[in-house]
């Protein structure tokens, strides 16, 4: 079991949270994203500021990415109700 930076969890998290940095690239932040996944990670988010875009990774599933006023859908969180730009907009960016 690892997390994005290396370290070893002792249990496998549900969920992972990337936002995207200046340093790596999306796909960079993918694999990990798989990697996580191959770890027993049940999901992982990835959140683009310059995309403002939200990506899900989910095992044996095409990674499906949200943006605008798309509603975020996820099975593993089924009362999840908002959208990018809501998530952008409570956020001040």
């Amino acid at each position: 079991m690892i997390n994005l930076n290396g370290g070893a969890f002792l249990v496998s998290p549900e969920l992972v949270l990337k936002i995207s940095s200046p340093g790596p690239s999306f796909d960079e932040m993918a694999q990990k994203a798989l990697d996580c996944l191959a770890a027993g990670v049940a999901r992982v988010w990835i959140v683009s500021d310059r995309q403002r875009s939200l990506t899900i990774f989910a095992p044996d599933s095409a990674p499906m990415t949200y943006q605008n006023d798309q509603p975020i859908q996820d099975s593993l969180f089924p009362k999840l109700n908002f959208t990018i730009n809501e998530l952008f907009k409570k956020a001040k960016i």
